[in-house]
């Protein structure tokens, strides 16, 4: 494994690259499609459905394969989709000692939020990564890597390669890397492998002792850099790779305020990031049961 000194210089992580979003993406979108894959599509179909079938072409397509005037044009297209669906503030959404009153230890540094993740104005968003770390490979994957991909761009994979290719073997679980964010509103991506599991069992000490460690990897990467003072992280290993989502939630509680007890100058906010209701229930039951009406 590699640390962040190994890596940092070759995928140029202190450069911020400026991506202008397309006014025009419709048109730009179409005219890509013709370039790129001309009768795939029919480019008269909504340009949700043309983005949507780009990004899923996208997906197996192998890290530095398009010519950068073709992934200039995709940072444009994936920006104005971002920003044109609407993009969040962390700083505007309330902590959870403010929503359930609870005394929880730093309780004011934590947030609660269910939405997309890659429309997040935070200084780092959370991607839970496989072993391979390139990014989810299959088409249109209802996975929170290839929604992470997509909406940064190509330039994302071809980071992940150089960190890949330098480390010369697959990442860890419970470790983590960092990269740009390119396209995203958020300027990096803090990339994990959780612990998989099959459908419907139960985890092992291994699997927790890996999800808490992605959480204390996370936290630790984060305050190693000065500018990432915000953090926000999905509930990793419960989708596709199955963790049972109310002992994750635990883990993720107990780990995030560990970790900002060990950063207390470093680290301003947390935010839980949920995509759905049915992510969010077990963290509203934690700290509804903290809270002074759920102890009584």
């Amino acid at each position: 494994m590699i640390d962040l000194d190994d890596y940092a210089d070759a995928i140029a992580l202190d450069e911020r690259p400026v991506i202008e979003a397309d006014p025009d993406w419709r048109e730009s979108l179409r005219q890509l499609l013709d370039e790129i894959a001309p009768g795939a599509i029919s480019t008269s179909a909504p340009p949700e459905q043309l983005w949507r079938a780009t990004c899923g072409m996208l997906a197996p397509v192998e890290p530095n394969a398009l010519p950068d005037s073709i992934v200039d044009r995709l940072e444009g297209i994936a920006r104005a989709i971002t920003l044109e669906r609407g993009v969040l503030d962390i700083g505007d959404l309330p902590t959870i000692d403010v929503v359930f009153g609870t005394d929880m230890a730093h309780g004011d540094r934590i947030v609660l939020d269910i939405g997309d993740i890659t429309r997040r104005r935070v200084d780092a968003i959370v991607n839970a990564a496989n072993r391979q770390m390139l990014g989810c490979r299959q088409p249109n994957h209802p996975c929170i890597d290839n929604a992470i991909h997509s909406a940064a761009g190509p330039r994302l994979r071809s980071d992940c390669e150089i960190v890949m290719r330098l480390q010369g073997e697959p990442e860890a679980v419970g470790s983590a890397k960092l990269t740009r964010g390119h396209a995203l509103v958020a300027p990096y991506v803090i990339h994990t492998v959780g612990p998989q599991l099959e459908p419907g069992a139960d985890p092992t000490p291994d699997d927790i002792g890996g999800l808490a460690d992605c959480y204390r990897s996370i936290l630790d990467l984060a305050a190693a850099r000065d500018d990432i003072r915000s953090v926000a992280i999905c509930a990793i290993s419960t989708g596709v790779f199955a963790f049972p989502r109310p002992v994750a939630a635990g883990i993720a509680v107990a780990e995030i305020q560990a970790g900002l007890e060990r950063h207390p100058d470093t680290i301003d906010r947390v935010v839980i990031n949920c995509f759905t209701n049915d992510d969010a229930d077990p963290y509203l039951a934690i700290f509804h049961d903290a809270s002074p009406e759920g102890a009584s």
